[in-house]
């Protein structure tokens, strides 16, 4: 069984992110735009100190 990688995050999205999470979308909208998982989407903007939509 392989274990993959996770993929990086790039400068766009991350940019795409914060300008969602500042629109006020929430971690599931931002997941399908970005084609993101949503856990991922919501540890990468907490580690970018942002705060989702509850």
């Amino acid at each position: 069984m392989k274990i993959s990688k996770p993929k990086e995050w790039s400068d766009l999205e991350r940019k795409k992110l914060s300008a969602m999470i500042r629109r006020r979308y929430g971690a599931a909208e931002i997941a399908a735009a970005l084609h993101r998982h949503v856990g991922s989407v919501k540890r990468m903007a907490r580690e970018m100190g942002l705060l989702l939509k509850k």
